[in-house]
């Protein structure tokens, strides 16, 4: 069980990273003039669409946050 969800920790960071990757790099093309705003909404679209969390791995990552902030305190 505790490996189960590791590894739906492990695949939320990893796509929370790459969707956060890519959003950067398509507001700096929008930024530098590369991409109209309507470009950048499209792209947005379909990158939070490819890289939205499965119930599971939300879960996941919502208990992980839960059990790392308790840690802190």
């Amino acid at each position: 069980m505790k490996e189960k969800m590791e590894k739906l920790v492990m695949a939320a960071f990893d796509k929370l990273q790459k969707r956060e990757h890519l959003l950067r790099v398509a507001r700096e093309q929008m930024a530098l003039g590369r991409i109209t705003r309507e470009e950048f909404k499209g792209r947005e679209a379909r990158i939070l669409e490819e890289y939205a969390l499965t119930v599971s791995e939300q879960r996941a990552y919502d208990l992980y946050l839960r059990m790392i902030g308790k840690r802190r305190k």
